[in-house]
């Protein structure tokens, strides 16, 4: 049977957002959950329980190369090209009564999930903060403080 590419994607990103991209495929990994392969979780992936895991560091030239590779059997668990979006939520970025910029996170079902909870002086901040949290969230941890 001949190769083909499913998904393929490249993009420059900062090694914060590499980590956050990481952490959130390793929690899904490590949940036993489809795997997300793009950012809007339109495609995802199922591996096995124990699928084959391969890194190698190449040197072509004057670039070093870093690859991850999961490996298994078609059989053992599938892909999804046409998943639905991988949130029921909606960010939104809107100006409050007192003239301030805000953004929330809002359920489809119309509850609030999360808000910034400060005002920011411009729509420009609002909006870098919310980028911030979309960035950092999906790798974030939990902290219980008991």
């Amino acid at each position: 049977m001949s190769d083909e590419t499913v998904h393929q994607e490249t993009e420059t990103k900062t090694r914060k957002g590499i980590a956050a991209r990481l952490r959130r495929i390793a929690d899904r990994l490590g949940r036993g959950k489809t795997v997300p392969v793009d950012e809007e979780e339109t495609v995802t992936v199922d591996p096995p329980a124990e699928p084959e895991f391969e890194v190698d560091v190449e040197r072509q030239g004057e670039s070093l190369n870093m690859e991850m590779e999961i490996e298994w059997e078609e059989s053992e668990g599938g892909v999804d090209t046409e998943s639905e979006a991988g949130s029921d939520a909606t960010f939104e970025l809107y100006e409050d009564n007192a003239g301030e910029y805000r953004w929330r996170l809002r359920h489809s079902n119309g509850n609030i999930i999360a808000d910034s909870g400060e005002g920011y002086a411009s729509k420009q901040k609002a909006k870098q903060g919310l980028n911030s949290v979309k960035e950092n969230a999906p790798g974030a941890v939990v902290d219980e403080q008991d």
